[in-house]
């Protein structure tokens, strides 16, 4: 099967509210990322040559970086360190659309760091990492 080219231009990014409600960030962000990684157990015993494994446990991280928006901000630090259990809702459409077929990325996460920058010599900008907690559900529009 033939690989299709997509652009990263209509990336697609949306986080939870206070309200518990989607909110797209797209308009905002220039950069977003979804890390997994899989924890592997050493299981090698006494006498062994190579080394065996297990699979472990699984990990998924989000960091997103773009333009302020103080639309965005408000969202965002309402969600902030907020002192309760309930995890934020997320959805991630790397491949530019939410058209039939397109890939999705959604779960549940925590918010776990949130920075704004500013310098005289650039625009005003800001990133946020969130901590995937439970399983990334990979499926299509």
């Amino acid at each position: 099967m033939a690989v299709i080219p997509r652009h990263g231009k209509g990336t697609g990014f949306a986080l939870d509210s206070t309200a518990g409600t989607l909110v797209t960030l797209s308009s905002g962000l220039a950069e977003a990322t979804l890390s997994r990684e899989g924890e592997t157990i050493d299981i090698t015993n006494f006498g062994e040559n190579d080394r065996n494994f297990l699979p472990g446990l699984r990990n998924a991280t989000i960091s997103c970086s773009g333009h302020f928006s103080s639309t965005h901000a408000e969202v965002l630090d309402g969600v902030f360190g907020r002192n309760s259990t309930a995890s934020l809702s997320f959805e991630f459409s790397p491949d530019g659309s939410t058209a039939t077929g397109r890939h999705l990325l959604k779960g549940e996460s925590f918010l776990t760091s949130l920075e704004y920058g500013a310098s005289v010599e650039d625009k005003v900008t800001l990133s946020f990492d969130l901590q995937v907690t439970n399983a990334v559900t990979s499926t299509n529009h």
